[in-house]
């Protein structure tokens, strides 16, 4: 039996952003045009990679064949799976992503830093 998802227009609002931020963040080309054919469709994996399940304990995108990295610096939440983006920037990816708020950051193309010192920024009293 094929299971058939159901998204919200809350979960699908999730996976447009991830391949918004996907485009603004990551090099390469990915095949996004079937996206929206895909939800409507009911497909679990969807165009290029991205798995969805609309079980509402579960994030919306459970899965990115294509993109392990990016996956899981948004949704495990882990902070060194990309070596140029840095944490104040993942928080609001995942921000933007996950929960719609702020604006996505914009990207600042820069080489990787050798991961020798840590930098502990505090947010300034404004």
């Amino acid at each position: 039996m094929h299971h058939q998802t159901s998204l919200t227009e809350s979960q699908k609002g999730v996976v447009r952003r991830y391949v918004e931020a996907w485009r603004r963040w990551r090099p390469g080309i990915r095949g996004f045009a079937e996206l929206e054919m895909d939800m409507e469709n009911g497909s679990k994996v969807l165009a290029d990679g991205i798995t969805v399940d609309d079980r509402s304990e579960l994030p919306v995108i459970v899965a990115d064949a294509r993109d392990h990295r990016f996956y899981a610096a948004i949704f495990d939440y882990d902070d060194d799976a990309i070596d140029d983006i840095t944490s104040e920037e993942l928080d609001q990816l995942r921000q933007y992503i996950v929960f719609g708020n702020g604006v996505i950051p914009i990207r600042k193309w820069r080489r990787p830093k050798p991961k020798i010192e840590a930098i502990v920024l505090t947010p300034s009293a404004a």
